[in-house]
């Protein structure tokens, strides 16, 4: 709990240091997003139902999510950059931008289609079996999954930057692993993470495309910086318990 809200802070010192550049690339990225939400919002209103609406979003959201792979990408190099503690700029932020838009669109594609399958089977059971007693605890488990795919996300895209070998199978297992090992410290980080991004959105939308997705890309960063140290200096301890100790040499003044 403690280390969570460590990580907030460090996130809240790291935008506030590097603020004017980060606000203009999140305001980057939120135009390179704004495709993808006005095609869903078009393809929610006019399915006539669940199925329909779900297999619309998908194929709207194929093409329409290019341009924002390559901006959520470039946004967290950045970030990662910041947590890391070294200077950032433009030409950074566009190097990256080419050089990972097509690898962060495939993924970017898939997690949402598997997002979108878990959303559909926790509205699709309500739906065709009623108020079944064991209804609710189908979409309790389906409710579970969607709470521990999100928080994976929120792991995943910081782990492949912050790898010398790149692969998203790699940081797929790292972000499962490190959400599934500290449930507390990521259900922390993620609902407030989720919250303050929420609130930007449907209340202070301006604030939001200031620092919507910068602050949850710099908070997973921070978070996974926070997590391999802690990794690191968990090992260290363990090396240094197994080592023997030297045995002391008598002192012939003693």
């Amino acid at each position: 709990m403690i280390n969570a809200f460590r990580v907030i802070w460090k996130t809240a010192k790291s935008i506030w240091e590097d603020m004017l550049l980060l606000v203009l690339m999140n305001a980057l990225t939120f135009l390179c997003a704004l495709p993808a939400a006005i095609a869903v919002y078009f393809a929610l209103s006019l399915a006539p139902n669940a199925l329909l609406a779900f297999a619309f979003s998908l194929v709207v959201l194929i093409p329409t999510t290019i341009p924002f792979a390559g901006a959520w990408a470039a946004l967290n190099a950045t970030c990662n950059r910041v947590a890391n503690g070294f200077a950032i700029s433009w030409e950074f932020f566009f190097t990256n931008f080419k050089q990972y838009i097509w690898k962060w669109w495939r993924y970017v594609v898939f997690s949402l289609a598997v997002f979108g399958l878990l959303a559909l089977n926790f509205v699709w059971y309500p739906t065709v079996f009623g108020d079944e007693p064991w209804v609710a605890w189908v979409q309790g488990a389906w409710l579970a999954a969607i709470a521990f795919w999100v928080s994976m996300q929120f792991y995943v895209f910081p782990f492949y930057i912050e790898q010398e070998t790149k692969s998203w199978k790699v940081a797929v297992r790292n972000a499962a692993l490190v959400a599934g090992a500290n449930p507390l410290f990521t259900l922390v980080l993620v609902a407030l993470a989720a919250a303050l991004t929420a609130v930007a959105l449907l209340v202070v939308p301006p604030v939001f495309v200031l620092l919507g997705w910068l602050f949850w890309a710099m908070t997973g960063n921070e978070a996974v910086i926070n997590r391999i140290q802690a990794f690191r200096n968990r090992l260290e301890t363990e090396q240094k318990k197994k080592q023997p100790q030297a045995p002391k040499r008598n002192d012939p003044l003693s």
